[in-house]
């Protein structure tokens, strides 16, 4: 055999060896069946129940929504009660929760007095995964317990 021969072979055996690991691959994913169809979950219990529940299914966690919704209500709390004089005095701060991902802007402070306490009202906005909410706030300091929720829900929520 020539040579031109010999290479001609070996060129048409690669392309074949490539022709067909492409079929294989291109039989694996015209079958139509999604990745998940094809896994049996059943296979992830096991008789001693420390399976847990797929952990793969997509299911909304009421619960995390509504303690991260709290904290950030702390956090937005905290900001209006440590709050300085300039920041009093401009009327307007900003919040953030690294621990929740949301921030958020104070607005319209203002500091008076009831009965002898110190109040702070204020609007403050939470921007979180879920959207924007607009909350009221008055917030009181009692010189024996310290600072006290008058009033902090969504504006919504108002009546």
């Amino acid at each position: 055999m020539s040579r031109t021969v010999k290479r001609r072979l070996a060129a048409a055996s690669r392309l074949a060896v490539i022709l067909a690991a492409a079929g294989m691959v291109q039989a694996c994913s015209m079958t139509g069946a999604a990745l998940d169809d094809a896994v049996d979950v059943t296979a992830l219990a096991d008789s001693s129940g420390l399976a847990g529940p797929n952990p793969f299914l997509d299911t909304p966690d009421a619960e995390a929504g509504e303690r991260d919704r709290m904290v950030d209500e702390d956090t937005i709390r905290n900001a209006v009660t440590s709050a300085g004089d300039d920041a009093v005095s401009a009327g307007t701060l900003t919040w953030s929760n690294p621990s929740t991902g949301s921030s958020g802007v104070v607005s319209n402070l203002r500091q008076r007095k009831i009965s002898g306490q110190i109040c702070r009202s204020f609007t403050a906005t939470r921007q979180s995964y879920d959207g924007v909410t607009l909350y009221h706030g008055d917030l009181c300091l009692d010189r024996r317990t310290g600072w006290w929720t008058r009033l902090l829900q969504p504006a919504a929520n108002r009546g």
